[in-house]
């Protein structure tokens, strides 16, 4: 089964309606999948593997700029990660979110961010190296109803990618980054 990848904004409706359907497969909600999971400002990227029709695993690479230390870094980070629960444990999960991570790394972004539930960090570390950082916190804005990684009870996991932010590595330690998301919006 062969990774694809296409930006998200030109999948057709029934691959978004596939993308949204595995999720709902992954985490139900009882609602209709979503055809728009990512918002088009984040310039998504879709990594999938499909077995006929159906999408069975998934992850997804939203980029945009952050002002943080009085600088705007690039970050990209990975999104709606899931694997189909009958196709769990065959390595799908690890294959895209390893797709999507070298796209990452190779795409001329600053750093990559994002959070995850707790247990799910050492699937992360293994599948792109992705380590948390204990002493970041994320806010999706500074509205006081904004969501956090604190609030959701996530860890958040960082990589300093071009010499630009490698050289600012002390601003990403011990802080809050704000990522001047809309409200209810997260990553």
């Amino acid at each position: 089964m062969n990774i694809r990848a296409i930006p998200y904004h030109e999948a057709g409706n029934s691959l978004r309606r596939a993308f949204g359907t595995l999720q709902e497969r992954v985490a139900p909600t009882g609602m209709e999948p979503d055809l728009e999971l990512h918002d088009p400002a984040l310039d998504a990227r879709s990594f999938y593997v499909s077995a006929g029709e159906q999408v069975i695993s998934y992850a997804a690479v939203v980029r945009k700029a952050i002002s943080h230390g009085g600088q705007t870094f690039q970050l990209a980070g990975l999104s709606c990660v899931a694997t189909d629960p009958a196709w769990q444990r065959q390595g799908l999960g690890s294959r895209v979110v390893s797709a999507a991570t070298a796209y990452i790394e190779t795409s001329g972004v600053d750093l990559g961010l994002f959070t995850c539930d707790p247990p799910l960090a050492a699937f992360y570390w293994q599948a792109g190296a992705w380590p948390v950082r204990a002493d970041l916190v994320l806010v999706g804005s500074q509205h006081p109803a904004a969501l956090s990684s604190r609030l959701l009870d996530k860890v958040v996991l960082l990589r300093l990618f071009s010499a630009r932010a490698q050289a600012a590595a002390a601003a990403f330690s011990q802080t809050t980054i704000n990522l001047d998301l809309p409200l209810g919006q997260f990553l």
